[in-house]
């Protein structure tokens, strides 16, 4: 086991005397992430069901309903279908959870769903 770098130079660190951070001798700058790798194993899939279950059904009808009747949202158009933010962020979430659930349910030989996210 060990601890490798790779991109336009590759190798492998020497174990327990050269640091992560080694490179920064030779003026190397960190540089924040801008992605996180996810995966979620099937055997959350209960778990998963269980939080979709959760979500208010009725806050998920009138987003869908604005979005139908709209292309995009404001303030004012929130205020006509009584749309809060805390609507828009469980119908956010509730989309990316079914695109889960339906990942397992239409991969069934599959027991993770891998993804990475853009900080």
């Amino acid at each position: 086991m060990g601890r490798y770098y790779n991109g336009d130079v590759d190798g492998k660190f020497m174990f327990a005397v050269q640091s992560s951070d080694a490179h920064t001798r030779f003026g190397a700058e960190e540089v924040e992430p801008s992605y996180i790798d996810y995966e979620i194993s099937r055997d959350s899939y209960d778990d998963i069901v269980k939080e979709l279950d959760s979500i208010d059904k009725g806050s998920i009808e009138r987003v869908n309903k604005m979005f139908e009747e709209n292309n995009g949202y404001n303030d004012e158009i929130q205020k006509q279908y009584n749309v809060t933010k805390e609507d828009l962020s469980e119908y956010a979430d509730y989309r990316l959870g079914k695109q889960v659930k339906d990942f397992f349910d239409d991969n069934p030989e599959d027991d993770y769903c891998n993804f990475t996210a853009e900080l």
